[in-house]
């Protein structure tokens, strides 16, 4: 049976600002939005090493989510079975306000006005935790936005320059675009995000002197 079950409204909630910089920075990363018949529902997928992440979210969004689902699935290029973990929040009109600004014909797209979403570090942390790494060769940070276009990372690259005065480039990895943030700046970016990092992912912050 579906984990999510219901509709949000039945409960009466309402997102609280911590919740909606949970949501907003895992739209950036790895989480996804399913339309149902009237509402939409947001689902979040990490895989087995990441366990303890997907249930610190849980633990945030669980008065308006579902159960966390164990998932085994195939992945016939690595002809490999992975173990993934899952949960989605109920199906909501609450959740229609984001497809509808994250989302054209089904494909997740950048608002052109993502500076009112994304202002707040804890969303920061949660975009980067999902979708973030240091370079192994230097103090470098990268974020992964490489399915989207380099007007989107521009909105993106503007977005952190105007909320949080942090500066970021953006580079070309093979036919795709992505945001870095160069060795000079990534210690602003570290303290920014420091405090709401979950403590399994302190790894990607960790400077080298």
């Amino acid at each position: 049976m579906d984990n999510t079950v219901g509709s949000l409204a039945t409960y009466n909630q309402t997102l609280s600002k911590r919740q909606t910089a949970i949501v907003v920075g895992s739209l950036l990363g790895d989480g996804c939005l399913e339309k149902r018949e009237k509402g939409t529902r947001l689902r979040l997928d990490h895989g087995a090493v990441q366990k303890s992440y997907l249930l610190w979210k849980h633990e945030e969004l669980k008065n308006i989510s579902g159960k966390v689902l164990k998932v085994n699935y195939y992945h016939k290029g690595h002809n490999k079975s992975y173990e993934n973990y899952r949960f989605s929040t109920f199906s909501s009109e609450l959740f229609n306000f984001y497809w509808h600004k994250f989302y054209v014909n089904k494909k997740k797209v950048i608002p052109s006005d993502i500076e009112k979403f994304l202002n707040e570090p804890l969303a920061l942390a949660i975009w980067f935790m999902d979708d973030g790494y240091k370079r192994n060769d230097c103090n470098a940070l990268r974020l992964n936005t490489d399915s989207f276009s380099f007007d989107e990372n521009v909105l993106l690259q503007n977005a952190l320059q105007a909320n949080f005065g942090l500066t970021a480039t953006i580079h070309k990895k093979g036919s795709y675009w992505n945001l870095y943030i160069p060795e000079r700046y990534a210690k602003a970016f570290v303290e920014l995000v420091r405090p709401f990092m979950h403590k399994t992912l302190d790894y990607k912050i960790a400077l080298t002197l």
